[in-house]
């Protein structure tokens, strides 16, 4: 656009148009609002759902209640934790977010720094193990539970009994069930492997059942 500046045309900057700037939220960000969240952890946790990472309908009212008991720095990081956490396997979703709730205030009273979400498994490699192995993997809060019991094709009797079962300590926190199961198939078929998992320590441990 030229306008005339003294018989002369001159440019003449046309005003930019205001940007729309719209913060969406779902359905339930109002709900969480209601529930007493602060706005900043309910925008938070309302972000999550948008990732599809876990649904408003996974979390039941005790994680809620759970999570309101924060100031809303400590809300904020458990929430940032909740999102980083390798949560493929996990069933109880709610109970997840429970368990990082209480390892953050574990560490808190301890007077320690919060740790910070350490990098999972390879996600990939699992994934080729459970479809070579035909086994499920079940990830709970401090826990990750490889088979028990196996798929009918390896083994359909009965639970091994007394006797079978191997404590392993001393573990590594970068060792997953693509490295541990290969290592333990050695030693015979495995009835399940559970790898615990608490991040107060510096190290893991497992249990094994061995048939």
């Amino acid at each position: 656009m030229a306008a005339e500046v003294n018989g002369s045309s001159a440019p003449v900057k046309e005003e930019d148009e205001p940007m729309d700037i719209t913060v969406t939220h779902t359905e339930n960000y109002q709900t969480l609002i209601d529930a007493g969240l602060p706005q900043k952890v309910a925008e938070s946790l309302d972000t999550i759902f948008q990732t599809g990472l876990v649904a408003y309908a996974d979390l039941d009212e005790r994680a809620i209640d759970a999570l309101r008991e924060f100031n809303e720095e400590g809300a904020l990081s458990v929430l940032q934790q909740f999102k980083e956490s390798d949560l493929s396997h996990v069933q109880n979703k709610s109970a997840f977010l429970c368990g990082v709730m209480k390892t953050y205030r574990q560490r808190e009273k301890q007077g320690s720094k919060v740790q910070e979400s350490t990098k999972g498994p390879d996600e990939t490699k699992i994934k080729a193990l459970l479809e070579r192995t035909g086994y499920t993997l079940d990830v709970t809060t401090g826990q990750r539970k490889y088979g028990g019991p196996p798929p009918d094709e390896v083994y359909s009797g009965a639970q091994p009994g007394i006797g079978t079962e191997v404590f392993v300590g001393k573990i590594p926190r970068d060792l997953y069930e693509d490295e541990l199961v290969p290592l333990f198939e050695k030693a015979g078929p495995i009835w399940d492997l559970r790898l615990m998992m608490d991040p107060l320590l510096s190290e893991h441990f497992l249990f094994i059942f061995l048939f």
